[in-house]
């Protein structure tokens, strides 16, 4: 039975080819007018409105795919854009930052250059790392230890960016008052603790500039008969101490006040270094220290 439904397949197969081939051969040999082409005609005339209605009915849908296709191009594009975005806004942090570094050290070593420092003083370019934490004391650390030279009670300058007209941006930071092998402990002048003696130039009235809680810097036991110490004076280091060298710039006058009950004028100095953004700061290695 199966044997039979086989060999009628196979016949059946056999058959429809040589009808195709014999079609063929009558359409070549035919004219167009003949009854073969006559079929061609006709079926490709029933056939027509189904294909015209099929290609209308499929458009639709191509354009859906195309309009699919565009949409997911245009978000890769997207997504690759805001990645080159996102790259090219690193970089121009990172050059900025670098560009205002850099603008940092050469302030510093202007400084070097045009302050009054002893002959043969050595200079190390130190990193801040750390603040003081709380008001009631004013420190900061620095990333350079007794391995770079570094010992207790050098002088420490700075420069910050200019916070007004008549402020320099560089001048005193502090002392060394703690070192580690690649570390030190810098006290700034706006410490409570903290005193340094001073001149107003001009006048060259002498005193001791003190630190507060406040962070404000006064300029103390400066006699009230000298006259003309007068707001946005120069103060500067007189070199008495034995810590700091003189001509130092540490502030400019900001007021003066006398009382009747006090036998000094009380001054107040407003600090050329900007402690509030200090990065940078200059280790001053003394000859002979």
């Amino acid at each position: 039975m199966v044997r039979n439904e086989v060999v009628w397949r196979r016949l059946v197969f056999v058959v429809l080819i040589i009808a195709s081939l014999a079609i063929l051969t009558v359409s070549f040999r035919e004219s167009e007018s003949g009854p073969v082409h006559a079929v061609q005609q006709a079926g490709l005339s029933l056939l027509s409105p189904l294909q015209s209605w099929g290609a209308r009915a499929a458009e639709p849908f191509q354009d859906g795919y195309g309009w699919i296709r565009t949409l997911w191009s245009a978000h890769q594009e997207v997504e690759r854009l805001a990645a080159e975005l996102q790259e090219l806004q690193g970089e121009a942090v990172k050059l900025k930052e670098q560009a205002e570094e850099n603008q940092r050290l050469k302030s510093l070593l202007d400084l070097r250059d045009k302050a009054t420092f002893p002959e043969g003083t050595d200079f190390e370019v130190a990193r801040v790392t750390g603040k003081s934490p709380t008001r009631w004391e004013a420190w900061i650390q620095i990333d350079k230890g007794s391995a770079d030279g570094i010992r207790v009670d050098q002088p420490v300058v700075g420069a910050t960016p200019t916070a007004g007209e008549s402020l320099a941006g560089k001048g005193l930071v502090g002392k060394v008052t703690a070192v580690t092998a690649h570390s030190a402990q810098v006290q700034l002048i706006t410490d409570s603790e903290s005193s340094v003696a001073a001149k107003i130039q001009g006048p060259r009235a002498e005193g001791i500039v003190e630190g507060s809680v406040s962070g404000t810097l006064t300029m103390d036991f400066v006699d009230r008969d000298i006259p003309d110490v007068e707001p946005k004076l120069v103060v500067v280091t007189s070199g008495f101490g034995g810590i700091y060298p003189p001509a130092i710039p540490i502030g400019i006058v900001a007021e003066v006040g006398e009382e009747d009950v006090n036998i000094y004028k009380k001054i107040e100095v407003q600090a050329f270094v900007d402690f509030r953004v200090l990065e940078e700061v200059m280790v001053l290695i003394l000859p002979g220290a």
